[in-house]
């Protein structure tokens, strides 16, 4: 999390220790330095693309056609005011609960299916359920006891299932007054869920173990175990027949999940999969897996890692069909944007659009602080969640048209800590 400082000097009365300004020196020093390396990148990036033009891909967030004039479309997009910007808002910083006196880092966020609300957790254990048309929380849930890693809502959107740090996956109705309905424990930290119906759940974590939740059942039986002990992201193909999952090792498994009904393990005893020749295990990344997820049509498997590169798996030919190593930080988030049009973010505060028709990166959306963990989309916006403590809402459309001549879009509303990456070059 972000620390912050405020220093208090007397201008008048203060002395200036020695070692104080030999410090100085050299922090003015590396800010030249960095000036005049940043000026040389940006006067090579002018000479390797001298022409650089808006991207050519289809807008999957466009709402409204092209006017038909000769007028600079950059100019016209940023005379445009936002679409529907009455009733959106651009940034959502939750409120802190007592004891914690700061805003939560953003950690898990889900879009119900109505795509109105917002589930949004993070380090401080609770849940808020926010409208998006005004940024305002509706409900907050509390009961895990430690950081909240997943939240989801139900297919029906009338329940959300939540799981982290604590070990537990709990299940909230959603009616008038939110309530919790069900808590199942295991005994390590759970870090992912899926939904395969509004009462069936695939849940995973710091194991090798697949559990899955049936309705009120006892406990949660486990319906597959692995050689990885840290999965860190488990999906559903829209059409739930197939889960896939991965985490430490880098490799991708994937199972349908008929299958995995019908060899249902014991949670007891040395679990090994014994039934492996059901199971596609490819390795994909050299680093953990962060996010996975299914196509539209389920046919292929997008994931994103640690080793900063984003990797394309056709399910139907069970081939690796793409595969791009991004610049920046380790990646954590994605989210799929259209069926070339990849939203991918990480550590280095960065969230990219990134073709993979011509593997390269179309957009850069700056603004903002910490490690961006999470993006999900609604049909107009996307929404990222950060250790930064903010959840950002974007307007593609108006990113995409209105791109400066590094390629990239800083927020409309000012990032408010001393280190904003919205002011700085990204590579």
């Amino acid at each position: 999390m972000q620390v912050h400082r405020v220093h208090l000097v007397n201008s008048e009365t203060a002395s200036i220790p020695f070692v104080f300004l030999i410090g100085r020196s050299i922090r003015i020093w590396f800010l030249v330095a960095g000036i005049a390396s940043s000026s040389k990148l940006m006067a090579q990036q002018e000479k390797d693309f001298p022409n650089r033009s808006l991207p050519s891909y289809p807008n999957p967030f466009r709402t409204k056609p092209n006017t038909t004039d000769d007028t600079d479309v950059n100019s016209r997009s940023r005379e445009l005011p936002l679409a529907n910007s009455a009733s959106w808002v651009d940034v959502i910083r939750l409120t802190s609960l007592p004891p914690h006196i700061e805003s939560p880092v953003i950690t898990a966020i889900s879009v119900s299916p109505n795509g109105d609300l917002i589930a949004a957790a993070g380090d401080d254990h609770a849940i808020r359920i926010v409208d998006l048309s005004t940024g305002k929380t509706q409900a907050t849930l509390v009961g895990h006891l430690d950081w909240v890693q997943s939240v989801e809502f139900s297919p029906s959107g009338l329940q959300l299932a939540s799981c982290g740090n604590d070990g537990t996956l709990r299940i909230w109705s959603l009616g008038e007054k939110p309530k919790l309905i069900s808590k199942k424990s295991v005994e390590h930290a759970l870090m992912t869920l899926t939904y395969i119906d509004d009462d069936c759940i695939y849940v995973a974590g710091f194991s090798n173990r697949i559990y899955q939740y049936q309705g009120e059942q006892t406990d949660l039986s486990v319906i597959h175990a692995c050689d990885c002990r840290d999965i860190r992201s488990i999906v559903s193909s829209r059409d739930r027949k197939w889960i896939a999952f991965g985490g430490r090792d880098g490799v991708l498994r994937v199972r349908r999940v008929d299958l995995a009904e019908k060899t249902a393990l014991p949670v007891q005893g040395n679990l090994r999969h014994s039934d492996a020749a059901n199971e596609i295990a490819v390795p994909l990344h050299f680093e953990r897996i962060r996010t996975l997820q299914f196509s539209t049509d389920g046919n292929q498997i997008t994931s994103v890692g640690e080793d900063r590169r984003i990797v394309h798996y056709d399910l139907v030919h069970r081939a690796v069909v793409g595969q791009t190593e991004i610049g920046g930080g380790k990646l954590l988030g994605l989210c799929q944007l259209d069926t070339h049009l990849f939203a991918i973010a990480g550590s280095d505060n960065t969230i990219r659009i990134f073709s993979d028709m011509d593997k390269q990166v179309q957009a850069k959306l700056v603004g903002h602080d910490g490690s961006v963990s999470i993006l999900k989309r609604t049909q107009k916006h996307l929404i990222s969640g950060s250790f930064d403590t903010t959840i950002r809402i974007w307007d593609i459309e108006r990113a995409i048209a209105t791109l400066d001549n590094q390629g990239r879009y800083v927020h409309p509303v000012a990032a408010q800590f001393e280190d904003s990456g919205a002011g700085v070059e990204v590579k």
